[in-house]
Order: C-alpha cells, then structure tokens, then sequence
C-alpha cells in the first residue's frame, strides 16, 4: 500500500481523507434548507467530531507500548487536566474562561494535523522536494492557522487591525501557492493522493478566507462545518490506517487478545465505536448537559495533548510523521 501512496486506495482516501464531497457539504447547508443544514451539523458534531475525539484516548488505552514508555506523562497530564476543568467548573460556575484556550489549542491542532497528513502521503509516495521540509511545515501551518484566527474576530468592528487584517487578506494566500507549486514542481505519480489532498485543504481554507473577507457570515458557517467534518474525518480514516498497521505489524505480546481481534477488524471496530460514543452522546446532552459538557472539554484537552505523543513516538511499524500537536 506504500507503493502506491495512497492509505487505503483512490476511493477511500479521496471521500473519507481528502473529503472532497466539502463542496456539497456546504451546498447543502446554504443553498437547500435549514432542514438539511441541521442534518449535516447533526452528523457532524455527534457521529464525527465527538468520536473523532475519543478516539484518541481509546487508541492510547490499547497501546502497551505507548502506555509503558510514557506511562509518567499520560498520567500526569491525564490529571492535570482533569483538576484544571473540574477546578474552573467549581469555582466559577462554567467552563467559559477555558473556551478561548480551547479554540487557541484547537486552531493549532488542526493546522498540525493538516499539515502532518500531508507528509504522511509525501512518505509514502518517497516524494522528493525542493523546498526544505521545515518551510513547507511552517508556510502551510502558518496559513491554516490565520484563516482559523480569521474567522475567530468576524464580529470585530472597523477598526485600524481590521483594516490590516483586509490587507493580509491578499497576501497569505501565497503561502499555499509556495507548497502547492513545489508539490507540482516535484509531482510524481505515487504523489497524486498527497496532491489532491493538498488542493483540498487548501481550496477550503481558501474559500473560508474569502468568505470571511467578503463578510458573508452564513458561508462561514457553512464553511467551518464543512471543516470541522473534514478534519474529524480524516483524522478517524487516519487512525484506522494507524490501527491496521498496528494489528500487521505488531507482536504477540505486544496487545491482549482482545485488543489484536479488534485491531484485525478496525473498520468495523471503529465504525461500531462511532455509532455507540454518538448515540450515547446524543442522549447525554439532552439529559445530562452539563455534566457532559464538563467530560467532553477533558476529553477534548486529552485528545490535543495525547495526540501530539501518540505520532511523535518512534516505532517501526507506525510512520512517526505527527498528525497532532508537535
């Protein structure tokens, strides 16, 4: 499967990776009815973005290896995260303080994750390039991280910064065109999933931008769903890769019986996963709001922590290029 450089194959990494259905996404959600956009934000938040999240902490959970060679960590990170949301929770009442670390966290975990699938198909493909890898993890992620700010001030007044910010609309695009002109300038044919992976993201963080110069705030809605999907999905399709070369490459006693039955069946595993942590989901916010907001911020900084560590370890059946925080 490394040969070709694609994951799985065309079909799959182009729908559940590259996600380039994004354009009916947001045509469903702008152009139809509200009916169809409640739809789409349905699925998103409880059968993608929250498992997607999970997911994480239950990979880390069936890892021994990773468990033992940084058993220190998890477990202190594990509680000073949990002390740090239950304190904030019980001495002011709610978890708005923590919203803006959240979305901080959560905008460089996206530009990571983007960035970090990206050399993951240049891996496979041997791809070979001109520009140093530091400048084209840096040019990317630079630009990622900007449209995700963007969208961030949308309700900021005319202002002098706003006014730059309308100028440095023109020129941060040019960031993308660096990386997409030498990925063209070093296109092979091993390369064409990374490629039409590349001009994904970047066409919906383009249009993203746009929307948000223009000052059309119902695209950006659409928009950052649209976004919210592909990232939750790729990320899912990414660790189902991560798990099947796992339950290949893996010795006996590297996993219990159970954990390697699972790891043989990921796909189904993980889609089981998906359906039962959404359903459950559902079901406690509209019953037990709170208490389930509380657990899913834990779970989120779990997820952006964790996420970091678990790509970044070394091992020779898994690609240490990070998909995470680094």
């Amino acid at each position: 499967m490394a040969r070709t450089g694609w994951l799985f194959g065309p079909w799959i990494d182009l729908l559940l990776v590259s996600n380039c259905f994004w354009p009916l996404l947001v045509f469903l959600q702008h152009d139809i009815d509200f009916t169809g956009r409640a739809a789409v934000q349905f699925w998103q938040i409880y059968f993608i973005t929250t498992p997607h999240r999970w997911s994480t902490l239950a990979v880390v959970l069936m890892d021994r290896q990773l468990l033992r060679n940084r058993r220190r960590f998890l477990i202190g990170f594990t509680l000073l995260v949990i002390g740090i949301v239950v304190g904030v929770r019980l001495g002011t009442g709610g978890l708005t303080c923590l919203l803006a670390i959240d979305y901080l966290w959560n905008a460089w975990h996206f530009a990571a994750q983007h960035h970090g699938i990206y050399r993951i198909y240049g891996r496979l493909a041997s791809r070979r390039t001109t520009l140093p890898i530091v400048v084209e993890k840096w040019l990317l992620r630079a630009f990622l991280l900007y449209v995700i700010l963007r969208v961030a001030q949308v309700s900021i007044r005319p202002s002098l910064a706003l006014d730059l910010l309308n100028w440095m609309d023109w020129f941060m695009p040019l960031l993308p065109a660096i990386v997409l002109g030498n990925a063209l300038l070093s296109f092979r044919r091993a390369g064409l999933g990374g490629l039409i992976y590349l001009v994904s993201v970047v066409g919906l963080f383009l249009a993203l931008l746009t929307s948000v110069h223009v000052g059309n705030p119902a695209l950006v809605l659409c928009l950052t769903t649209a976004s919210a999907w592909f990232h939750a999905s790729e990320y899912l399709t990414v660790i189902g890769w991560r798990l099947k070369r796992q339950a290949q490459t893996s010795g006996p006693d590297t996993n219990s019986d159970i954990v390697r039955w699972l790891l043989s069946r990921w796909a189904v595993s993980l889609l089981v996963f998906m359906l039962i942590l959404g359903s459950v989901g559902w079901m406690a916010e509209h019953n037990f709001l709170e208490l389930w907001l509380l657990i899913n911020v834990i779970a989120a900084f779990l997820h952006y922590g964790f996420d970091g560590v678990m790509w970044k370890r070394s091992s020779p059946s898994i690609s240490t290029t990070p998909v995470g925080l680094e």
